[in-house]
């Protein structure tokens, strides 16, 4: 029973690690971000500004007074962005899907085992 509780515990953990793609921000959040007091408060990646540039909701029914210079400060956001820094998040997450790989394995082989009598 322990195995398993642990078993389960691991994968929830890959889970919520794999999962946080989810929490990124929405064009939606950085339109409302810049709304609020013209300037951007948040930390956006280049993919999510990019995403706030592609976005054809967002354009065509934002208000065009806060769209030209958000559209203008995201721009130059991007230009200034060449690479983005290492933060060894995806070293983190191969690491952790391997431990949970072999992990795993090695709890299938301990359960498969045929019980020993004494």
């Amino acid at each position: 029973m322990k195995r398993v509780a642990l078993l389960f515990t691991a994968i929830l953990v890959v889970t919520l690690l794999v999962t946080s793609a989810a929490f990124a921000a929405t064009p939606q959040d950085i339109y409302d971000d810049y709304a609020t007091d013209s300037q951007l408060n948040g930390t956006y990646t280049p993919d999510e500004l990019q995403a706030y540039l592609n976005d054809a909701t967002v354009h065509q029914y934002g208000d065009p007074n806060v769209l030209t210079p958000l559209d203008k400060l995201v721009v130059e956001l991007l230009r200034g962005r060449q690479t983005f820094p290492f933060t060894g998040f995806q070293l983190l997450v191969a690491l952790a899907v391997v431990v949970v790989l072999i992990g795993g394995g090695f709890a299938l082989r301990r359960l498969a085992r045929p019980k020993q009598q004494s």
